[in-house]
């Protein structure tokens, strides 16, 4: 398979004509060589889109709704076989990509589309903000563009995306959507390639706003070439997100729910879970409990699966992997069940710490990998407070009873909390606080993100 860059209505090759190869995160063999883009290939996509851009300007918003819902007909249409692409590619699970990304990209889709045919305030004027870039991660990355292509284009921009190089398919997919739904050429480009083209994306003077989604390391780059320029920046980036157990909650017959946060994506996702909190009161018990429901692990073999056992995108996650449990050793951590040196064809079993000290670097800092870490504390608010030094803070979920979820909580510093659940309520982005996102995090059409919004003030 050959997947190709989406310029001006059209699939076509890197101008350089350089490309790399895709491998099968689960079974290492080749899915597609994939155009990669440089300079040349963003400027051409950038005089595409201004033209565009000029003619959509002046479409109505009736018009613009009608291209949302088109776009969620089509997806709808062939749900089935975008969620198996964007699986195989992606390492995942199909049933769960089709209910955690491509559902929720239409709901996404359709939801605005409502919306935006609704009435604006009369006090209230929007213009489109111009050129808008989009740039993602790879997991689930059809859920994350289309939260951010629906708002853009319901405002009126024309669009530039790079989808990550872990996942092209997800340009693939998204060339033939609209191509099928007949968008004017130019409207959304879509280029493949790594960090350097985000960059060059973030630092042209022509894009007037920058909305992402990835590691930290990736939103550090971005924000570096576009904070120059002042222009707009909408970032989501870096997660260390906690799980925490209370004593009435029913461990021993949940234990695979509990887990399915930390190894489906393999701890890479915005959403994993990273860290894992029990009372000291019931942590042998627990600990005993997780190494005996790991040691029945099976590896995902394709997107066909349910196991939570999910391979590594790339081989040197292995490197990686053993780097980190080293140095959680060397911070007197002590691996729970499985070693690192355990695998199983082009898969990598995951590890489970204890004991490491709450202000460690491994506490603090993303890991980005399947290592994962089990503390005891002695009281919940512990749980709590340790969760809360942290300078990452997307999410949490608290395994408990209703009355002392609402207890804890409250207290909890991130951005969105669940209870004995995840990823089913999670239809909406969420957006982070700490160092967890940064920027203009307004995701509404009519925002002061997406649009340019003036007040109107008439005289009596």
């Amino acid at each position: 398979m050959e997947i190709q860059n989406f310029v001006s209505g059209e699939f076509k090759a890197s101008g350089n004509q350089k490309t790399f190869v895709k491998l099968s995160p689960f079974n290492n063999s080749e899915l597609a060589r994939v155009s990669d883009s440089d300079a040349m290939d963003v400027i051409l996509s950038l005089q595409s889109s201004k033209k565009a851009l000029a003619a959509f300007e002046t479409s109505t918003r009736e018009q613009r709704a009608e291209i949302l819902n088109a776009l969620a007909r089509y997806f709808e249409d062939n749900a089935q076989e975008i969620a198996y692409r964007e699986a195989l590619h992606q390492g995942l699970p199909k049933n769960f990509v089709l209910i955690n990304s491509v559902q929720v990209s239409i709901e996404t889709l359709r939801s605005t589309a409502a919306e935006l045919v609704k009435p604006l305030p009369s006090t209230v004027g929007v213009k489109a903000t111009g050129l808008v870039g989009i740039i993602t991660s790879w997991s689930l990355s059809l859920r994350l563009v289309t939260e951010r292509l629906a708002p853009a284009l319901a405002a009126g921009n024309a669009v530039i995306i790079k989808v990550s190089e872990h996942s092209p398919v997800t340009s693939l997919i998204l060339g033939e959507a609209f191509k099928a739904i007949g968008l004017p050429p130019g409207l959304v480009q879509v280029l493949n390639g790594g960090v350097e083209v985000a960059q060059i994306i973030a630092g042209h003077p022509g894009v007037r706003a920058i909305t992402a989604a990835g590691k930290s390391a990736t939103m550090e780059a971005i924000a570096k070439a576009a904070l120059p320029q002042m222009k707009k920046l909408q970032l989501s980036g870096g997660a260390k997100n906690a799980a925490i157990v209370l004593s009435d909650f029913d461990f021993k017959n949940r234990m695979a729910e509990i887990v399915a946060p930390f190894l489906l994506g393999q701890g890479q996702m915005c959403w994993n879970m990273t860290r894992l909190f029990v009372l000291e009161s019931f942590a042998k018990e627990f600990n005993e409990e997780l190494k005996t429901y790991l040691t029945t692990l099976q590896p995902l073999a394709s997107p066909e699966g349910d196991s939570v056992w999910t391979p590594l995108i790339t081989k040197d996650r292995t490197e990686i992997l053993n780097q980190k449990t080293q140095f959680g050793i060397s911070e007197h951590g002590k691996v729970l069940a499985q070693t690192v040196s355990e695998t199983s064809g082009n898969f990598v079993k995951p590890t489970f710490m204890l004991d490491l000290p709450n202000c460690s670097v491994m506490q603090q800092d993303e890991l980005s990998a399947p290592l994962f870490l089990v503390t005891a504390v002695k009281y919940q608010h512990e749980a709590v407070k340790w969760t809360n030094t942290s300078y990452l803070a997307h999410s949490a979920i608290v395994w408990t009873t209703e009355e002392k979820f609402m207890k804890v909580a409250e207290k909890l510093e991130v951005g969105q909390v669940s209870m004995n659940s995840w990823m089913e309520h999670l239809q909406s982005p969420v957006i982070g606080i700490k160092q967890s996102s940064f920027g203009n995090m307004d995701m509404i059409w009519s925002g002061s993100f997406y649009s340019d919004v003036k007040k109107l003030t008439a005289l009596p």
